[in-house]
């Protein structure tokens, strides 16, 4: 299980995005070593900040991109469609650097875990 990320620093990885104007839905241990994080905007839009200890293999993932994730005790099944990848700004607090991250997909918070952020759709928690 992750430490959880401080609510004040999810805002600031999303800025690092780009994304603003949104609000904090929910949050899922998804894996041993991962967590969602749910977002949403004024239009209903849905994004999900995956964070995990470590992200290989989604250096050069395709949307949309189906993730579903079965994990743990109390039981969660989280599932949802990746329909975009967003890539932080050149300017970005947050950025993985020291990671090899071609498309600059990846950001860190400060417990050292990797993070992501998928616009997503068909969200199932």
């Amino acid at each position: 299980m992750l430490n959880p990320i401080p609510q004040d620093e999810l805002f600031e990885i999303l800025e690092s995005y780009g994304i603003d104007g949104v609000s904090f839905d929910s949050s899922w241990d998804v894996g041993p070593d991962s967590m969602v994080y749910v977002f949403s905007d004024k239009y209903g839009a849905k994004y999900v900040l995956l964070v995990a200890d470590y992200l290989g293999g989604y250096e050069e993932i395709e949307v949309p991109c189906n993730f579903e994730f079965d994990y743990g005790f109390p039981y969660s099944k989280v599932s949802f469609r990746a329909v975009k990848v967003f890539a932080y700004k050149d300017n970005a607090k947050k950025k993985a650097e020291g990671y090899i991250d071609d498309n600059h997909y990846w950001t860190i918070a400060s417990t050292g875990d990797v993070c992501m952020l998928f616009g997503v759709d068909e969200l199932k928690i």
